[in-house]
């Protein structure tokens, strides 16, 4: 084949890699109004799962704690109510495959008075009433279980 049937995909690729590096060296979450050596404690529900109270962008939202998920998640009808950007398109994989929604950057996330700035959340059509608290927030906080009860801790 000819070079000039493959640079569309090159350009597109030149594309897609500036994009990524974009917003990986723009803005950086950070971690708010948390004391350091605090620790919270999130006893096992009846389901095997934990759950926090918390809030995205001041719109309070229950979520599951999901240590295999990428992103802080909500559901297109919270993310409506709660008034978020539009976003971005993105792909997701789920326990019930592959769901198209988008990624909203910049968002204020707190769960039980941990509160991290800057994040990118995820906004998914499944019609779920909790949200999700995956690694992009969780990776900030020190993470133990044992017992039934799970402890999140700012690192001293």
């Amino acid at each position: 084949m000819k070079w000039h049937t493959h640079w569309p995909a090159g350009v597109l690729a030149l594309v897609g890699l500036v994009f990524f590096a974009a917003d990986r060296l723009t803005r950086t979450p950070t971690v708010v109004h948390s004391v350091p050596g605090q620790v919270i404690e999130i006893p096992v529900a009846r389901d095997g799962h934990y759950y926090l109270d918390g809030s995205v962008n001041g719109v309070p939202l229950r979520f599951m704690i999901d240590t295999g998920a990428t992103y802080v998640s909500v559901s297109s009808r919270f993310a409506a109510s709660a008034r978020l950007p539009e976003g971005v398109k993105g792909y997701f994989s789920t326990a019930n495959g592959t769901v198209e929604g988008r990624i909203v950057k910049d968002q204020v996330v707190e769960a039980e008075g941990l509160k991290v700035s800057g994040l990118s959340v995820a906004v998914t059509p499944l019609g779920s009433r909790q949200g999700l608290l995956g690694q992009n927030f969780l990776k900030r906080f020190e993470i133990s279980q044992s017992e039934g009860v799970m402890r999140l801790s700012i690192a001293r």
